[in-house]
């Protein structure tokens, strides 16, 4: 993937086609920056955004835990969660199939396809949290473009732990698959428990 280019401003050629991109052909403008966020300001509704590498596995089951914690507290109706990757070549691309095979064990459904994180996205979140470092850089090299409150999910986890999710497409030949999305799913679940518990220092 060519990073030359900042990568939700430039147009897209519908001529060329690569076999690992399942984005869409789009194009951002600064006007479609700035009508997004003129009507972002207008929402009274306090906006949380999960950040990703690749918006397929980890931010969308962040999302889903968020939202049901939420869904069962006095926040209920003031904040809306949402979850995005930060790699365009994995825009539209189908959910991650055994963390949705995971997630459903314990309650959370998770379908669709990823979505890549853009201009507008990131200028409405209130509250971003990122999962891993690609996600974390991604957010400090656009920082221009937000006023948002920002921190890695390892800031809820204890002293001395790694301050990220691990990614689900990258472990050891010796680790177990099943054991290594299951480290996955708790850390997340124990990150957004303690994620919720602040809620109120974090966004007031």
């Amino acid at each position: 993937m060519n990073n030359t280019e900042n990568p939700w401003m430039a147009a897209k050629n519908s001529n060329n086609t690569n076999s690992d991109d399942c984005s869409p052909k789009y194009e951002y403008s600064e006007s479609n920056f700035s009508l997004s966020n003129q009507l972002s300001k207008a929402s009274a509704l306090t906006k949380i955004l999960f950040l990703s590498k690749r918006g397929m596995s980890r931010s969308p089951l962040a999302r889903e835990m968020m939202q049901k914690l939420i869904s069962n507290s006095e926040f209920f109706g003031r904040i809306r969660v949402s979850s995005r990757g930060v790699t365009q070549a994995y825009d539209q691309c189908p959910i991650d199939a055994r963390m949705s095979k995971f997630s459903s064990n314990m309650g959370y459904f998770l379908q669709g396809f990823s979505r890549f994180a853009t201009i507008p996205d990131i200028a409405s979140a209130d509250l971003i949290i990122t999962l891993d470092k690609p996600s974390d850089d991604f957010v400090t090299s656009y920082a221009q473009y937000t006023n948002a409150v920002v921190h890695p999910i390892g800031i809820f986890f204890s002293s001395g732990s790694e301050p990220y999710i691990s990614d689900p497409f990258d472990r050891e030949d010796y680790e177990d698959v099943d054991d290594h999305y299951d480290e996955i799913v708790s850390s997340l679940q124990f990150g957004c428990s303690k994620l919720f518990a602040n809620l109120h220092t974090l966004i007031g």
